[in-house]
């Protein structure tokens, strides 16, 4: 359903990752694991079309994805970048409003729907989304993805500065979307429980390219590799 395909990109003529493919199928949960640094960020930047690649492709249901992020938000990619980017100076309510009717859905429709599946908002319906809490935040910035009614959720860093309280819930709210609607994943994490906790299969990067691809329970039972590629 959606690949990356041998893509090398980065920033001006700094290389960050280098020839890396992944693929994630439909419905399927996928973890990209790796410590700060090591390109996860630049890789999810250039599968939503923020970053070109200098080499290789991205992919959407085999067929080379379009170049505008818009474009690729349309065929269904939604994407919670690494420290969330709500709109400030507008409400909860506008935030998942105005990412619904930008990519043609009805917002009232998607607002309702949103304060059914996070009932942590409605009591800040009203409020400006940048006086809520790093957590709050964080739920708002994936009400908002899936508010475009994607195929698949790309999450950069969704644990960073978040208390654990809302790490759970963002892990049940995951495993729930995934199950009932059958939305695709892609988590980067430098947060191990979490990462093992909603996903079934893994990559590893390290030095801006695929160090390893593994299935969930092999990396679990596998401390000495953990140590190696995360220092856990």
């Amino acid at each position: 359903m959606f690949s990356i395909v041998n893509a090398t990109s980065g920033y001006g003529k700094t290389v960050i990752v280098r020839d890396v493919s992944l693929t994630v199928g439909a419905g399927e949960v996928v973890g990209l694991l790796g410590r700060n640094g090591v390109g996860k960020s630049t890789l999810m930047r250039l599968a939503t079309g923020l970053l070109p690649a200098m080499h290789g492709r991205v992919e959407i249901d085999g067929k080379p994805a379009p170049a505008s992020p818009a474009r690729r938000a349309r065929l269904g990619i939604g994407y919670v970048p690494q420290g969330r980017f709500v709109f400030p100076r507008m409400t909860v309510v506008e935030n998942i409003a105005v990412a619904a009717e930008a990519n043609g859905h009805n917002g009232r429709a998607a607002v309702a729907e949103a304060m059914e599946d996070f009932p942590i908002l409605r009591q800040k319906a009203g409020d400006l989304a940048g006086g809520l809490s790093g957590g709050q935040q964080q739920i708002l910035a994936l009400a908002r993805a899936l508010a475009i009614k994607p195929r698949i959720l790309l999450l950069d860093e969704p644990t960073e500065g978040v208390q654990p309280s809302i790490i759970d819930d963002i892990s049940g709210i995951l495993k729930r979307i995934n199950r009932e609607r059958k939305i695709a994943i892609l988590v980067a994490e430098q947060d191990l429980d979490f990462c093992l906790s909603i996903a079934e299969r893994l990559y590893v990067m390290e030095k801006g390219a695929i160090r390893l691809e593994t299935d969930r329970e092999s990396f679990r039972s596998d401390r000495q590799l953990q140590q190696e590629l995360l220092g856990v």
